[in-house]
């Protein structure tokens, strides 16, 4: 994975001012190579059910997809969080799918963001039987480091201590 982060169209638009024919060009080969890289992913993948929530926004030349993502498992019983800096005035988008064949079935996946003070300042709730959960973030609040807690609730049974590979996606406007 690629530490750096998403390719910023008006940060391009910026530096190459004169060469508006380039950042066009630029701009509309990276949207086909973006829409591919969910096709890359098998259909059964965490990858591509996230992607495929995500595939709306990434058509979107103010909308700059992070090129690393979070990959791991998570179980009804573990959860994961992980801790990102969020900047005020941008609006997140977030995208956290699982395996569709190691989810237990009817579970719910859950999404939530809590600030310094360990507030929920956002959530999102899929449906049961859903493979992947979007959430929006307006962060008109504060610059800062948030944490972001991904989770899968399960109905008891058998299959409610299963580990799920899981991906998180992001980006922002």
């Amino acid at each position: 994975m690629d530490p750096s982060w998403g390719v910023s169209f008006p940060l391009i638009q910026k530096l190459l001012p004169s060469s508006a024919r380039f950042a066009a060009a630029f701009l509309l080969a990276l949207a086909p190579a973006l829409l591919r890289a969910q096709e890359g992913f098998p259909p059964e993948s965490p990858e591509h059910q996230a992607l495929t929530l995500a595939s709306p926004f990434l058509g979107d030349e103010a909308f700059s997809l992070r090129q690393d993502y979070w990959r791991g498992k998570i179980s009804p019983t573990t959860g994961r969080a992980v801790k990102l800096q969020f900047f005020k005035r941008n609006v997140y988008q977030l995208f956290f799918g699982a395996t569709p064949a190691d989810l237990p079935p009817k579970s719910k996946l859950f999404l939530h963001i809590y600030d310094g003070e360990n507030q929920e300042v956002a959530k999102a709730e899929g449906e049961p039987g859903d493979t992947a959960v979007a959430l929006e973030f307006n962060n008109t609040l504060a610059t800062g480091v948030y944490l972001v807690l991904m989770r899968i609730e399960a109905p008891p049974g058998p299959f409610a201590a299963a580990e799920v590979p899981s991906v998180m996606f992001y980006g922002w406007k």
